[in-house]
């Protein structure tokens, strides 16, 4: 594998320590060792060295995002759930069926919180033209579609663009450049789901995503949080750092100053805890380096699910005094105008 080194930010090309050393893909098996380096002011975490080019395919030739997945034909109690609280915060169509603890479920202040990130918190009364980037295995662009919105996608990976474009007929580009092309696209949403993170210039994409936007458009980001209590508390062996997949770890700081380079004014940016109990499982079991408690371990499985469930309730609870330590960043924006930039 070609590496390229990154002694400098992507972000302000300023120079930065290095945080982590020998940190391994406990989760996908990329062979070797990896290292982070951390801006000084704003805790941005860059990898250094990154794969080059030619060899980033590679790595998602298996990834968990990529696939297709078929609906389940009974909704289980979680969908129940979430469905629900979209119906009550979103207005979103209420679901044919809904059981009592799954409608209690979906009063839970996190259970709503992770339903409207399902939908990136856009209600169902606005409809538009929208644009997934790194769409992966198509799930978001399906829901948006039935919602009735026009959508678009861009993905890098080849096999999976061609068996959305295929499958459900949406328009897929492999590259933000080959969509550019064609200039009669504009969009009144863009979506970056845990994509930011993939990208080695996330300043130079977000620049051109800015001219893709419609008057009054809005760009929607979530990403892992490099400041938040599960990053504290695991170090290496936080589950939002992946290597060697993650080129740039954000803090809400340093998203903010991208943002802020790319030219665009942020309307509201917060941290999140719909990923806790996910990252805190994964996260204890890289550390402990026994990764078959998850398959082979039942009883051990379920105890670690429930260490889960009650570290995010406890980090629901830290937010209220500290907002920057949740798992997740999630942040609107919208592009300045020409006389803003200028200013």
């Amino acid at each position: 594998m070609q590496l390229v080194g990154v002694s400098e930010c992507p972000i302000d090309r300023k120079p930065g320590s290095i945080r982590y050393a020998g940190v391994r893909d406990a989760y996908f098996g990329t062979p070797g060792q990896w290292r982070y380096r951390q801006h000084n002011q704003t805790g941005h975490l860059w990898l250094d060295p990154r794969p080059g080019e030619p060899d980033v395919g590679e790595l998602y030739a298996d990834y968990y995002t990529h696939s297709a997945v078929e609906p389940a034909a009974i909704p289980g109690l979680w969908q129940q759930a979430i469905s629900a609280a979209l119906a009550a915060r979103l207005g979103y169509p209420a679901p044919d069926h809904v059981s009592v603890l799954a409608h209690l479920l979906s009063r839970m202040p996190s259970v709503g919180d992770a339903a409207e990130l399902e939908m990136m918190r856009i209600p169902a009364s606005e409809t538009g033209r929208i644009l997934d980037v790194g769409c992966g295995g198509g799930e978001f662009l399906r829901r948006m579609r039935k919602a009735g919105w026009d959508v678009v996608g861009v993905e890098p990976d080849l096999k999976a663009a061609a068996r959305l474009a295929a499958q459900e007929g949406f328009p897929v580009y492999e590259s933000l450049e080959r969509l550019i092309q064609e200039p009669e696209w504009k969009f009144d949403v863009i979506v970056l789901n845990h994509v930011i993170e993939h990208l080695p210039d996330p300043v130079g994409v977000l620049g051109l995503l800015r001219g893709l936007l419609a008057t009054g458009g809005r760009v929607l980001l979530t990403t892992p949080n490099a400041s938040s209590l599960g990053a504290r508390l695991f170090g290496e062996f936080w589950r939002g750092l992946e290597p060697p997949r993650h080129f740039n770890v954000f803090t809400p700081d340093s998203m903010r100053q991208a943002l802020g380079y790319a030219g665009f004014r942020i309307k509201n940016i917060r941290t999140e805890v719909r990923l806790a109990r996910g990252i805190w499982f994964f996260s204890y079991l890289a550390r402990a380096g026994n990764r078959e408690i998850e398959v082979s371990r039942l009883p051990a499985r379920r105890f670690l699910k429930l260490a889960g469930y009650v570290f995010q309730l406890l980090e629901a609870g830290i937010l209220k005094l500290l907002p920057d330590l949740g798992e997740e960043i999630f942040c609107i924006a919208t592009a300045r105008s020409e006389g803003e930039r200028t200013r």
